[in-house]
Order: structure tokens, then sequence, then C-alpha cells
């Protein structure tokens, strides 16, 4: 028997022991027959004398003997009536104790399980290998609308048939004994991602199914309020980068002139895109200015911004210069190779001044830059991948280039994805005063020579013609401060040129009685053309910048009568 069994009799000596007490005291069994019980456990042999007194069983006592508990039941046993032998029976609880925490470690872990199932917001499904659902949380029974003790022991091929839901997780994983995620469209329209995993057992045998369901309308939700919100964040960003850029300019850069504004405004629309574009305009207009604005804009503005002067650099270079070199490429090379501006502009923005002096075998370099994002340093077959935005400007006419076959048509299409131009000063006269405030307060602030300018010099400098553009227009108030000791600078302080060329005012008072519209137009006409004439030198380079052609010119000054000199 388990149950360990003595009898001693009513001197205290050990009658009988069985192998389940031997096992519990560690003796064998001649070394027990014959001892007194009190040698070997004096606490059961007060039990045992209290029983030969009294000749009452006592049941169910709870002893320890050694590091074990141990509930022990004795009864007398009587002959001639009087008690003869005591016989105790006692159990090891240990192991019975050691289950109950088991169970009570079970029944905590369970309620914690239960917990979690239920906060979750995801819904939770478990099913047994027959599709018969064994737990559901609240957030699926609230999807479904119904309550979730009413789904236990619900077969889910039902909820299919009914209706709940299009098709069903379980079913697909039971079939296929693999786990699966779809879509699962509700009986509300909502629709929920599904994902089901099979639970083996020991043998391999499929047990159970747990299901997991998330509802995408909410996730959906959240995802266009985030997509709103960055869209918010990202116009916001825009409006305060625009608005930094619009005081720097206000402050320093000094646009007026609404076609120069529309220009930057352009500009600032553009440099939220990673698209190519191409800056067309004279020389001295501010083509540098309009690619740093983009730059300074972009979200590259925190990453370097290289410009390249392609007409500075000696054909013969200019490869190696814009896409590096490996050492020995060519005589003079570096061991050690070279990086070109592509790869020393990574990560900013590459600015090409003056691309229409690039050689064509160089041009297409740069078109299959343009296109894969890839330079080949001189003396390598290794492409490498660089992230850099190009923009590119130029004062010539590339499509007269791309007509003659000097500059690659294809190329001119690339770059020139958003193209700006940029109008020559002579066209936006309202940038000219504040442009020539500004360059005096500059000057002033490095020679400390305050200066002003007559309002007739303003005059006449918002009506002349500036070939050289702003780049002649601050070279020539630099001269004017450095030569005049005068703290007004007057009209006679003007060089010749630009004192003595004609122009028309923009009060030129009330126009004669006898004076028509057609006169009026060809006065203005007769102006315009002697001012070109006088400025450019040829009736060509005039009819040029005047937008008409030569021929028309020709005419003009025949149907005028008016005597020209071109130098």
């Amino acid at each position: 028997m388990p149950e360990g069994i003595t009898v001693v009799n009513r001197d205290g000596k050990i009658l009988y022991y069985n192998q389940a007490a031997r096992k519990v005291t560690g003796m064998l069994e001649e070394d027990l027959i014959g001892r007194q019980i009190a040698d070997i456990d004096p606490e059961a042999w007060k039990g045992t004398r209290q029983i030969i007194n009294s000749g009452r069983a006592l049941l169910n006592q709870k002893v320890l003997f050694g590091e074990n508990t141990f509930i022990v039941s004795r009864s007398p046993v009587c002959q001639d009536g009087e008690v003869a032998s005591v016989v105790s029976v006692f159990r090891d609880m240990s192991e019975y104790e050691n289950m109950a925490r088991e169970l009570t470690a079970y029944k905590e872990l369970s309620e914690q399980l239960d917990v979690i199932i239920e906060s979750s917001h995801d819904g939770l499904w478990i099913t047994d290998a027959n599709g018969i659902v064994v737990k559901v949380n609240a957030a699926s029974a609230k999807r479904l609308g119904l309550p979730a003790e009413s789904l236990v022991g619900c077969d889910v091929q039902r909820l299919v048939d009914e209706g709940y839901f299009d098709r069903s997780a379980t079913l697909e994983v039971l079939k296929n004994h693999s786990s699966i995620t779809f879509t699962q469209n509700m009986r509300d329209g909502g629709q929920c991602l599904v994902t089901g995993n099979p639970v083996f057992n020991e043998k391999g045998e499929l047990r159970l199914v747990v299901i997991n369901d998330r509802d995408l309308t909410a996730i959906k939700k959240l995802q266009d309020e985030l997509e709103e919100s960055r869209a918010y964040t990202q116009h916001y960003r825009y409006e305060l980068v625009r608005s930094q850029i619009t005081r720097e300019l206000d402050s320093q850069l000094v646009v007026r002139s609404a076609p120069m504004r529309r220009v930057l405004e352009t500009a600032m629309r553009v440099a939220r895109t990673e698209s190519s574009v191409l800056i067309q305009g004279e020389s001295g207009v501010g083509k540098g200015l309009v690619a740093k604005v983009i730059h300074e804009a972009s979200a590259r503005r925190k990453e370097p911004m290289v410009r390249v002067d392609c007409g500075a650099i000696p054909p013969s270079l200019i490869e190696a210069e814009l896409f590096g070199y490996e050492g020995g490429a060519f005589t003079g090379a570096l061991d050690a190779g070279k990086p070109g501006y592509f790869e020393i502009a990574r990560g900013g923005t590459l600015f090409l001044d003056e691309v229409g002096e690039l050689p064509l075998n160089v041009q297409a370099k740069l078109l299959r830059f343009l296109d894969d994002k890839e330079v080949v340093r001189v003396g390598s077959t290794k492409p490498l991948i660089v992230d850099v935005r190009v923009l590119a400007a130029t004062h010539r006419n590339l499509q007269e280039m791309v007509a003659e076959g000097s500059f690659r048509k294809d190329l001119f299409f690339r770059l020139s994805v958003v193209p700006l131009s940029i109008p020559p000063l002579r066209e936006r006269a309202d940038d000219v005063p504040p442009l020539v405030t500004f360059f005096l307060r500059r000057l002033e602030k490095q020679n400390a020579t305050p200066k002003t300018m007559a309002p007739a010099v303003l005059e006449r400098l918002r009506h002349y013609s500036f070939p050289g553009n702003i780049r002649e227009l601050a070279n020539l108030v630099e001269q004017l401060v450095v030569l005049n000791p005068d703290p007004v600078i007057e009209l006679h302080h003007l060089p010749e040129a630009i004192r003595d060329s004609e122009f028309i005012p923009t009060d030129s008072g009330p126009l004669e009685d006898n004076l028509n519209l057609a006169q009026a137009v060809k006065n203005v006409e007769m102006q315009l053309i002697k001012r070109a004439l006088k400025v450019y030198g040829s009736q060509r380079r005039a009819a040029k910048h005047l937008g008409v052609s030569h021929a028309t010119i020709s005419r003009k000054i025949s149907q005028f009568n008016m005597i020209v000199t071109e130098r």
C-alpha cells in the first residue's frame, strides 16, 4: 500500500512496519521490529499512549516527520476488553501540497491570461480542432454584435453561413494546417486584418487554432488623420521656411519687382520637389541667388550646396573634376585618386553654372547621372550611386545650341524639367532703387562712408539698360562711392555713357493736344530703338534685346527716317 502502516503493542514495541513506513524512516525491517516507538518517534509514542489509555481512535492528525508532512490516523485494537495494540496509518501530504500549490498557481495564471485576452483591443479567438469556439474576447464579440458567452461552443462555419463575416481564418487553418493572414469583410461593412495560427500537440496533431483580428476601419481612420497631420506639418514647415527666406530676401537680397517676385515664388514651390531645374538668364541677373534659394528651401538645406562654374574649368579637366578619377587615370593624377563634385555634394545640391559650356562627352555622363543617379570616375568602370540634386544655369540659348548640335537634345529636356527664366534688370526697374540702397548700406559698413543718391540719379539708373545687370549695378555703386568725395551723388557724377543715355521718364508730363495714339506709339518706338542701338551697338543685337527680328528693326529705322551709326 502507498500509505505507511505500523502496529505497536501497549508496551510501545513495534510489532509491524510495512514498506511505505520503512521508506519514511529509512530503516530495514529487522531494525524496526521489537524496537520501542519512543526511540524512533517520541511524538508518535505520545499519541499511541493516549489511544491506549482512552481506547478512542485519533483520526486525520497533521504531523511532521523530517521535512515531510503526514496525515496520521491511529486506531486501537482491543482484546478481552482492553487495548492490546495500536494501528497507525499515515499518508505523505507533501506531494498533495505541491499539487495544491501548482493548482493555485495555474488558477492565477489562468486569471492573468483572461485579463490579458480581455484587455486586448484586437480580437482574439480560440477554437478546437473541429472549429468550435473555445474562447473569444470582448473585442471580437463587440465587433460581431453578439455576447461573448453566446459564441463559446459555436461552430465558426455557422457564423460564416449566417453572414457575420465572409470567410473564416479558422477554417483556412484547419484546411491547410498552416498560418494564414487576409482581410476579412464584416457584416457591418467594416474590414478586419485576420491572422490564424495552428497549435499542435506533442504528437504533431492539430489541437487548437488561435485567431487574431484587427479592425482596419479604425486603423484607416488613424492613418488618414496621420496623413492629414503630416500634410499640415509639411505645409507649416514650408510656410515657415518661405517666411524665413522672404525675410532674408527683404533684408538682404532686395527683390521688389513683380517679375522677380514671381520667379522666387516658383523657386519656392519647386524647392519642395526633387525635380531638375534649369535657370536661364543673362549674366549678372542672379541665377546663383535663385539656386541658393531653392537649396535653402529644400529638404537638403542642411547638406552642402556645391557650385561649379563649368565655363571656368578647361574642357580636358572638367570630366575628372565633376565625376572624380582613380589613381593613375591620367598623367598628373593623384595616386589615391580624387572624388568629383558629385561625390562632394552627396546628400545636397550640385549647382552647375554655365552648363552650356560642357563638352558633349561630359553631357553624356551628366545625362546618365540624371537618369540613374550613377557616376563613374575617370579610369574606373564601377558605377557609384550618389544622392545629389542637380540645378543648372546658363546665359546661352540652349535650344539654339541643340539645333546647332553643340548641346544634347535629351539632356536639354532632362535638365529643364522645371525651367526658370530670370528677367534682366532693365525689365524690373522697380528693383533698382532698393538695390542701390542695399549696395550703399553694404559699402557704408565696409568703409564707414555714408552716401546717398540724388533722386535724379536714381531715376536715370531706373531707366538705364544695365547690360551687366545687377553685377554691373553693384560695381557702379561701389565706383561712385569710392571716387566721389561728396556725401550726395549727383547726376554729374555718373559715367558719361549712363548720364547721356536716352530714356523715357516715368512722368513725361501731359501729351500735346494734337498728338494722337499712333504718333505716341511712333515716338516711343523711336526712343526705344535709339536707346537699344546706342547701348548694344548694332541692329542685330538691338533687335534681339527688344524681342523683334532684325528685319523689323531695319524696317522701322527706314520708316522713321532715323539716322543711326553702328559700332
